[in-house]
């Protein structure tokens, strides 16, 4: 099954069934790892909204859900983060989540400032996960899937401002 649209068309690669089934583990694996501690989750806006709202729904642990925002100017320079509330990280453990990790440019930076505030812990988890495409050292420590190349959307993730409200993965194809 696909979807069309002027950008080409979704073909899909990672049904919902497959999608909650990996939140479900990596929740699960959260979970062990944190135990009893309360973690921070956050999500950066808009591609890992539906990730956070489904991997916080399966921990059993307690979990504060926040969001960040990163702006970038074309040529990739971090301009600004933004926090959607006022947010302290110093002492905690923290997981940032992701849509996909490319560069590892962006993440290397948020932890990086996550850091400088006396962040207990760091985890990056991600929907997708391109280590092939790597500038920067970053490890991608709770994947949903890995794979290389490709633009994808569905389940939060939009391209050309489409696609985003689907509940599967599809990859792009053709039209771009």
């Amino acid at each position: 099954m696909s979807a069309r649209g002027a950008e080409g068309r979704l073909e899909r690669r990672y049904d919902a069934g497959e999608i909650a089934a990996r939140v479900a583990e990596v929740a699960a694996e959260l979970d062990r790892k944190f135990r009893d501690q309360p973690v921070a989750l956050i999500g950066v806006l808009k591609g890992a909204a539906f990730f956070l709202a489904d991997l916080s729904r399966r921990m059993a642990i307690p979990a504060a859900c926040e969001y960040i925002s990163v702006r970038r100017e074309e040529g990739g320079d971090i301009l600004q983060i933004d926090f959607t509330s006022d947010f302290a990280a110093a002492g905690r453990p923290i997981v940032l989540l992701k849509d996909v990790v490319y560069s590892g440019v962006v993440e290397t930076y948020l932890i990086d400032h996550l850091r400088a505030q006396g962040a207990g812990s760091i985890a990056l988890a991600a929907i997708l996960d391109k280590p092939r495409e790597r500038k920067a050292p970053v490890t991608v420590d709770f994947p949903l899937f890995t794979t290389e190349g490709g633009t994808f959307a569905g389940y939060g993730m939009a391209c050309g401002g489409r696609w985003a409200n689907l509940p599967y993965l599809g990859e792009v194809v053709g039209g771009q």
